[in-house]
């Protein structure tokens, strides 16, 4: 294993975290364990990580929750570590955005080789991700045109929604933005129906991205709070002269 591996746990169960985590340990991949989901958010927010371990039965989220949450805010490989072994348990996980499914009790060597197999596909996926990125990086959003670019790519015309999210997100890069000041702005208040419109908004504007230009957008949630752009934005000139 490589010392440079950057791997969490969230399992619930304490002696079999421990087991694991002192096996890892040994074995010179020392991991981050934690016992809920609410921890495993708090962990992200402090370091990145490359491959997150999750048991399902989780006393605050399913696992599921979790996985999906990892595969559309991180380049992170997933792997489900859970007792439950039914087709349709297995299904789901991978439906979640597992990229590896295991069934308790697991020998820590398989779990071991496991983390190997997913870090190396995911560092292959990311150069290959990288070697078809534009050389000029950064985002570019124009208020005037209703553009999103980036690098010297292709021009992704946004909804008056989409513009008005973006010039909210792009005002403070990397920095969360409270989703109910996304909502009072873009939806003049805070309801539940409004709360959903919001969801579906960043899904269709990552899911347009991703087609239009073959990358994903940075657009981050973050747990508890809001949404953030992760990246480096900057306005057009032309929108200021």
């Amino acid at each position: 294993m490589s010392e440079a591996l950057r791997v969490i746990l969230v399992e619930d169960d304490q002696d079999l975290r421990e087991s694991i985590s002192e096996w890892m340990s040994l074995h010179h991949t020392p991991i981050t364990a934690v016992s809920n989901a609410s921890e495993f958010y708090q962990a992200l927010l402090g370091q990145a990580f490359q491959i997150a371990i999750l048991d399902l039965n989780l006393p605050d989220q399913q696992g599921f929750v979790l996985a999906e949450y990892a595969r559309a805010n991180y380049q992170m490989g997933v792997v489900i570590l859970t007792a439950r072994s039914g087709i349709d348990d297995k299904l789901k996980g991978y439906q979640s955005g597992a990229d590896a499914y295991l069934v308790k009790p697991v020998d820590c060597r398989e779990l071991a080789a496991v983390i190997l197999s997913v870090a190396a596909r995911s560092r292959s996926a990311a150069s290959v991700q990288a070697c078809a990125t534009p050389s000029t990086q950064g985002w570019q959003i124009s208020l005037t045109q209703w553009t999103l670019r980036y690098g010297q790519g292709s021009v992704i015309l946004l909804s008056q929604k989409e513009l008005h999210l973006m010039q909210l997100l792009a005002a403070q890069p990397g920095s969360a933005v409270q989703k109910r000041t996304i909502l009072s702005r873009l939806y003049q208040r805070d309801d539940y129906h409004c709360s959903r419109s919001l969801d579906t908004l960043i899904r269709r504007l990552r899911n347009k991205v991703l087609n239009q230009i073959g990358i994903e957008a940075p657009l981050r949630t973050v747990h508890s709070v809001g949404y953030c752009f992760a990246g480096e934005i900057r306005f057009e000139e032309t929108d200021f002269a």
